[in-house]
Parts: structure tokens; C-alpha cells; sequence
């Protein structure tokens, strides 16, 4: 899922335009780790912040979406985000996993405000199908049984949800999917193990 915003511009203030705009693509550079790329990030380096906004900004886009309905604001609070990066980049901590960090940032902002703004906070996977099966999976299973496997996913909770898609769509950890939900890992391994358990049942009724 490319948006033409993420593909071709910045975070909209002019500070981070700069950043994007200066680093030129023949400078670019391999990072072959988070650390490396994150430390990189923290000395200045604006071919490193590109690399970590191309990386990650579609995944945060994604990531919203299952929150809220509300586009302009998913992306005015990944704009924030990335702004703030940069802004504070000699201040921040040690990163071993960057999307695992940005995606608790982020998840972080973007409830805060729609708690500011009292607007429900919802993981709305019913209406994005399409991320949750794979086209791989669609390709593999018959249409009863994706339309079986689409009515279990709709009845799981929306922890539930939000646990399967961070651990099994963005290959995050249990641990860290634990930390970006602010719940305990205890919690998200009995979420996904009570989720995939109702999942299978209603596969194996629909045989």
C-alpha cells in the first residue's frame, strides 16, 4: 500500500523537507543494522532519518488505519513524530528494533489525541481485510474458507487484533508488541494463543 504522500515528499514543516531534500540519493549508504542506522540518525545524519522515515512511514500509515478512520490525522501524527525525531535527535536513548520504537511513538500520539479529542479508539480490522489475509493466503485457501477465516477474525477482540497484526504483519516480538500496547507479554502471548484458537475452530467448523 504506497501513498504518493509518503512516496514523494516529507513531513510537511519546512525543517524536515530540509532534511529530505539534502540528502541527496547518490549519497546514500548501507546500514546493515537498527544500530548502526539509529546511531547514525543520532549523529546527524539526514541520509540516515530518510532511511528510517522511507522505512517505516507506510507501516505507521498502515498501523493507524486499524486505530482510527481519521487519515489527516494519522498523518499529521506521523508528521509530528518524525519532526520530533530530528528535532531531539542528540537527546534520544539507545534503539535495537527502530520500527518497534516508532511504532509505540507513534501509537502513543495518535491515542492521546483522539483521546483529546474524545473520538473512539477502535482496531477497525473488519474494514481492512486485505492487510490482515495475505495475497498468498487468499491464493492457498478456498473462498468458503476465507470467508470463514474473515468472519473469525471479526469476532476477535480488538486487543486481539491489534496483538495478531503487530506480531504477525510487522514481525515485531511478543516483548515488544507487548511494550507498544502497554500491556504485560504474559497478556499478548494468551491474546494470540486465545485468538488463533478461535481462529482454527472456525476453520475446522467450516470443513
Amino acid at each position: 500500500m504506497k501513498r504518493e504522500h509518503y512516496d514523494r515528499d516529507a513531513p510537511t514543516a519546512s525543517e524536515g523537507r530540509q532534511v529530505f531534500l539534502s540528502a541527496h540519493p547518490s549519497a546514500s549508504k548501507d546500514f546493515h543494522t537498527d544500530e548502526e542506522l539509529w546511531r547514525a540518525f543520532r549523529e546527524g545524519s539526514k541520509i540516515a532519518f530518510k532511511e528510517i522515515y522511507e522505512r517505516n512511514a507506510d507501516l505507521l500509515y498502515i498501523y493507524g488505519k486499524k486505530i482510527t478512520g481519521n487519515t489527516s490525522l494519522i498523518e499529521d501524527k506521523i508528521q509530528d513524530l518524525f519532526l520530533e525525531l530530528w528535532s531531539k535527535k542528540t537527546n534520544l536513548g539507545i534503539v535495537k528494533n527502530i520500527k518497534a520504537y516508532l511504532f509505540t511513538a507513534f501509537r502513543n500520539k495518535l491515542i492521546d489525541a483522539l483521546k483529546r479529542s474524545k473520538k473512539e479508539v477502535a482496531f477497525e480490522n473488519e474494514k481492512n481485510l486485505e492487510i490482515v489475509l495475505s495475497a498468498q493466503a487468499i491464493e492457498l485457501l478456498s473462498e468458503d474458507k476465507i470467508l470463514a477465516l474473515t468472519a473469525s477474525l471479526n469476532r476477535l477482540s480488538s486487543q486481539r487484533k491489534e496483538a495478531i497484526f503487530l506480531r504477525y504483519y510487522n514481525n515485531l516480538s511478543c516483548a515488544e508488541v507487548a511494550e507498544i500496547m502497554k500491556i504485560k507479554t504474559q497478556s499478548v502471548y494468551n491474546m494470540i494463543s486465545s485468538g488463533l484458537m478461535i481462529i482454527k475452530e472456525t476453520l475446522k467448523q467450516s470443513l
